[in-house]
Formats: C-alpha cells, sequence, structure tokens
C-alpha cells in the first residue's frame, strides 16, 4: 500500500496548480468496524492541495472506533457496552470522477496513523497511547457547493486493513469544506 501510495504522491507532483488550490474541512464523522454493534462518532479536522482538476491530495486529524455489546454470564448476564475510540492522522488523495456546478464526485486510498485509542467500559475510560497502529483504504466523497469557496462534503471510507485478524474500520462522514 505505501508503493501505492508513493507512486500516486510522485504522478500528482507533475500536475499544475489551480487557481486556488488550497482548502480546509472540518466535520462530524461515524465510525464502526467489522462485527461491531454501533458507531462511535469524533470529528475530522484538515487541510487538501489540489494538484490539478482532478487530483487533490490532503493530510489530517480523523476518528477511528466503534461499540461492542455483549452479556456477562459472571455478571449475571448483564449487558456490558465497550466503546472504542481512536484517534489518527490522515493522508489521503483523490480522483475527481466527475463534477460539475452542482455536485462532484472522488475516490481514492486514505492512509491513516492511529496514535491513540480510548477504551470505556462500565464507565472508566483506558488510554493507550503507547502502541499505535495504521489503517488503509478506499474511500468515495460527494461534495455539494455552497458558493465559489465553500463546499459540504459527504463521503463513506471503508477500510482494507483487518486488525487484530478480527475487523476491519469503516466511517461516514459530514463536513464543509473551504478553499483559499
Amino acid at each position: 500500500m505505501k508503493k501505492i501510495l508513493t507512486i500516486f504522491v510522485l504522478m500528482s507532483a507533475f500536475t499544475f496548480a489551480q487557481d486556488n488550490p488550497w482548502g480546509v474541512y472540518a466535520g462530524y464523522t461515524s465510525g464502526s468496524f467489522t462485527d461491531a454493534d454501533g458507531r462511535t462518532s469524533g470529528l475530522n479536522l484538515g487541510i487538501s492541495y489540489d494538484m490539478s482538476d482532478t487530483i487533490s491530495m490532503g493530510a489530517g486529524m480523523t476518528h477511528r472506533g466503534g461499540k461492542f455489546n455483549f452479556t456477562d454470564e459472571e455478571l449475571g448476564d448483564e449487558s456490558i457496552s465497550l466503546d472504542l475510540k481512536g484517534k489518527g492522522i490522515e493522508f489521503w488523495m483523490s480522483y475527481n470522477l466527475m463534477s460539475n456546478d452542482s455536485f462532484s464526485l472522488s475516490v481514492g486510498p486514505i492512509y491513516t496513523h492511529i496514535y491513540e485509542l480510548q477504551a470505556k467500559l462500565f464507565g472508566v475510560t483506558i488510554i493507550n497511547e503507547s502502541e499505535s497502529d495504521n489503517d488503509y483504504g478506499f474511500f468515495i466523497n460527494g461534495s455539494v457547493p455552497i458558493n465559489d469557496k465553500m463546499a459540504i462534503n459527504l463521503g463513506y471510507y471503508q477500510g482494507l486493513r483487518e486488525l487484530d485478524d478480527e475487523f476491519k474500520f469503516n466511517n461516514f462522514w459530514v463536513e464543509l469544506g473551504y478553499s483559499f
């Protein structure tokens, strides 16, 4: 996957930038993973750079996570909820599939370095900063312009890496983007 991302970056380095290539985005994300019983929420915040009319790249802070519900026989069949929330730094690249005055659609890879994981069980939050992990996959994103500088982004991410040989992350997001 690292080789694929490197090739995308090198290919995009040979393209010319647009008039307003820089942008920022912030929004809400809802994360889960394979076989999870629920979703956890978090925030996205990042910057973007338009390499050309069709290729963009960016980086930012993001959220990964999900919820498990299970029953513990030792506690008298009491239902227990485990919330997992991860904080990560993501790097992405997108290819614009279509674009007009009212909508654009793009796809691309995302690589995320997860630097902190929080587990909440029985009302107690345990934060693990000593171990880090990574996640990678592909996303699809739709953008609806508000004006010349602002847009609302709606997207879905599907992880490709199996963490602990059990689950893959996925995310939905709603963001507000601003171009300089």
